[in-house]
């Protein structure tokens, strides 16, 4: 089984107050005091699926929310992204050069490791993946990567529940799944707390809720200004066979908000 790598990208540009002063001949000092910013929210995990392949590629749609005392409403910023890895052999979990790789014709920047990536924002470039449209993968090749093209046709999955904005450890999480999520095979739901490991289960998307126990929640540590985050992950996938080697291509919607531990 393989993982992609979870990367961590900013969602949001860092916006700075701005004062000014009248001049005259002995200016008085302003201070300046920054705006709250915008916390960085990490990139949705892409599930492991199980088997041998050569490469993973996954759209994402991500909702991600926040908010704490200092920031008056409620942030809420909506984006699409496209994350990819390929291998020489299924057993290897060393990332290969694949050429230029994009979804929906806008080119994934290959990061150190040979993995690829691209955030497409509201206010930033792309702004947009059109993935509701349709998603194409189209992979230019390389040495060690065939060229190939893949169109993943289907409906997005989608999670429209509310998500709670904290985590009592002595608790178990539980989650309203049920007629919430559709058009999903299976349901990830990821704690990822400002440190230490990350918890991450499975679920059926046909199931009436998601149970996280509180043994599992015990080990995470206390957080009180939102810099923990829930995550709702469902997600459907294909794997088709591309130049004799078997690829898996996944959707999925991620709804992401901050959270406290207490």
């Amino acid at each position: 089984m393989k993982k992609l790598i979870q990367l961590v990208v900013p969602m949001a540009l860092v916006v700075f107050g701005l004062s000014s002063c009248d001049k005259d001949d002995n200016p008085t000092p302003t201070t300046t005091t920054p705006t709250p910013t915008t916390p960085t929210a990490p990139t949705p995990p892409t599930p492991g699926i199980s088997g041998d392949y050569y490469g993973l590629m996954a759209a994402i749609q991500m909702e991600f929310s926040y908010s704490n005392p200092q920031i008056p409403q409620p942030v809420s910023i909506n984006s699409e992204l496209g994350v990819a890895s390929f291998y020489t052999n299924p057993s290897s979990i060393e990332r290969k050069d694949a050429g230029t790789v994009k979804v929906n014709n806008e080119a994934l920047e290959k990061q150190t490791g040979n993995s690829y990536f691209i955030n497409a924002t509201p206010g930033l470039t792309p702004s947009t993946l059109n993935l509701t449209s349709g998603v194409s993968w189209d992979v230019s090749g390389s040495a060690d990567v065939a060229a190939f093209s893949f169109t993943h046709t289907g409906t997005f999955p989608d999670y429209t529940g509310t998500l709670p904005t904290s985590i009592d450890k002595s608790q178990d999480l539980e989650i309203t799944l049920g007629s919430n999520v559709t058009n999903a095979d299976s349901v990830l739901v990821v704690i990822v707390p400002p440190s230490g490991s990350v918890i991450m289960h499975t679920f059926a998307s046909n199931i009436a809720k998601a149970v996280v126990p509180s043994a599992d929640l015990n080990g995470l540590p206390g957080v009180s200004d939102n810099t923990a985050y829930l995550e709702v992950i469902p997600y459907t996938y294909e794997i088709d066979t591309k130049n004799g080697k078997r690829y898996v291509f996944v959707k999925e919607k991620a709804v992401v908000t901050g959270v406290n531990i207490n």
